[in-house]
């Protein structure tokens, strides 16, 4: 009898151990991390100091803190180079032409593009006892119908895909709404009555809801302020999530007065640094609840900034023109298949795993920050129904391992939905339309798009076009796309 008690006191003190290694794993206060990820808007990879950016242009202090403490990859991609796919892939980890959305974004009026049924970012979170919030740019739409009414309750949305708390830009700075939502409502919605306003947005009429109108300027700052409100309103006694998606530095561009004026390439710099500026205060914060050492941060952006080449005036246009390069010496820009649209800023800080000022050259994609952060909290990588199948954990290059590639493959695309396929140095671009593309633009493409092939590794600029002289490694990388396209697992 004695025996029997004395074994299972051990085995009960074992098995304390080991879930106390396990659960406290990244953690000196027992816990897993806080983790807050943070997805700026059309933010480009020579946006920065950390990258390249001359100060004499821009100063980013607090994204550069941010490097300097944790690690930086220098060959981090979205899975689209316009917002709504690198949206899904986020918070999915799955490439987002697996979804319904082969091509461009969703719209104003349209419904949810995910699935509630199945698991998202916030969702493997929530299952480990996490707080969570959806603050910032959304884009994702919001209920099922056709055309969503937003006088009325906007389900599903964000409450649905695992977030406990949501206060949004339903689509874009500066779009036909105007509003912002919280949870699953109008923010301050007086009445269901809808008005005419005489502002436009680039051309178009805003709707006019019976609410708090946002002033564009005051965006930026009013995202950050609400992050830090809702992360110092959460128990301290549970970790938390925040997923913040900083409306900066979408056009239209619009700069807080207490930042106009402060950069060296006009308004567009100006923005840049609100959005450092928002990075900023929520760093600070961090520090100042006394849980930064237990929190895990991640920046990138959406895709690669946009700089219209087709325009002879505008802010990005000027900045460009007095000689700030937004997306470095990379070619192409929002929208496009190329380095400049898809190649983003990528930093990750964790105090005490992550050694300070580390880089990273290994390939990188968004969608794997979903497998990455399911590793923290769950010890796996994510293999899970309709969620993680393109996400590969870089927790590995995080944590000491940066010598492994852990990615094979990498598939990125444009606005229109073609593809690109990544495999080491090599990119292949390919000629294959997407299903449902209008008619004219379908011909355009089909006129103008051609097979392309560069070794990445010493033509960053993609200038050197080597499909028609190596069409082995074109093969190679066309197979594998469409192995890729097939599969339904990694």
């Amino acid at each position: 009898m004695c025996c029997e008690l004395l074994k299972r006191i051990l085995l009960s003190c074992l098995m304390f151990l080991l879930c106390f290694t396990t659960y406290g794993q990244n953690s000196e206060l027992g816990r897993p991390p806080n983790i807050v990820v943070i997805l700026a808007d059309d933010f480009g990879y020579g946006s920065t100091n950390a990258y390249g950016a001359r100060k004499d242009y821009v100063r980013t202090p607090h994204l550069d803190k941010l490097a300097q403490e944790g690690m930086m990859f220098t060959d981090a991609h979205t899975p689209a180079s316009i917002c709504t796919p690198t949206r899904i892939g986020l918070l999915t980890g799955q490439y987002p032409w697996r979804t319904d959305l082969k091509f461009g974004v969703t719209n104003p009026l349209d419904p949810l593009i995910l699935d509630p049924a199945s698991p998202t970012l916030a969702d493997i979170l929530k299952d480990k006892g996490y707080q969570t919030a959806a603050i910032g740019k959304w884009h994702l739409g919001y209920g099922t119908d056709t055309e969503v009414d937003f006088t009325k309750k906007l389900s599903p949305g964000p409450l649905d895909l695992g977030f406990d708390y949501h206060f949004g830009v339903p689509q874009n700075h500066g779009d036909v709404w105007g509003v912002y939502v919280e949870n699953d409502h109008i923010y301050g919605q007086k009445t269901e009555q809808v008005v005419a306003y005489s502002r436009t947005y680039y051309g178009k009429p805003y709707v006019g809801i019976d609410a708090p109108q946002r002033v564009n300027k005051d965006v930026t700052p009013e995202l950050a302020e609400k992050a830090v409100s809702w992360m110092k309103n959460t128990d301290p006694n549970k970790p938390f999530f925040l997923y913040f998606a900083a409306v900066a530095v979408h056009r239209p561009i619009t700069p807080s007065d207490g930042m106009r004026g402060l950069s060296g390439c006009g308004p567009y710099g100006d923005f840049i640094q609100d959005l450092d500026q928002s990075v900023g205060h929520i760093l600070e914060v961090l520090e100042y609840m006394g849980v930064a050492d237990n929190t895990l941060v991640l920046f990138t952006s959406d895709n690669g900034g946009q700089i219209p080449f087709d325009k002879n005036e505008g802010e990005e246009i000027y900045a460009r023109n007095v000689g700030f390069n937004a997306n470095g010496n990379l070619r192409g820009d929002k929208h496009t298949i190329w380095e400049g649209g898809t190649r983003v800023p990528f930093i990750v800080k964790w105090p005490g795993k992550i050694a300070q000022g580390t880089r990273s050259s290994n390939t990188v994609n968004v969608v794997d920050i979903f497998s990455t952060i399911h590793e923290v909290v769950h010890g796996t990588e994510a293999f899970l129904p309709n969620a993680g199948r393109d996400s590969y954990s870089f927790l590995p290059n995080l944590t000491g391992n940066d010598s492994e590639q852990i990615r094979p493959a990498m598939v990125t695309a444009d606005v229109d939905g073609m593809q690109a396929i990544r495999m080491g140095s090599w990119k292949y671009i390919d000629p294959t339309q997407p299903q449902g593309l209008p008619k004219t633009k379908a011909q355009s493409l089909a006129a103008s798009f051609q097979p392309q092939l560069y070794n990445l590794s010493d033509d960053i600029g993609e200038e050197n076009n080597l499909y028609s002289t190596n069409p082995k490694m074109a093969a190679k990388l066309r197979k594998e796309l469409e192995r890729l396209r097939n599969n339904t697992s990694k």
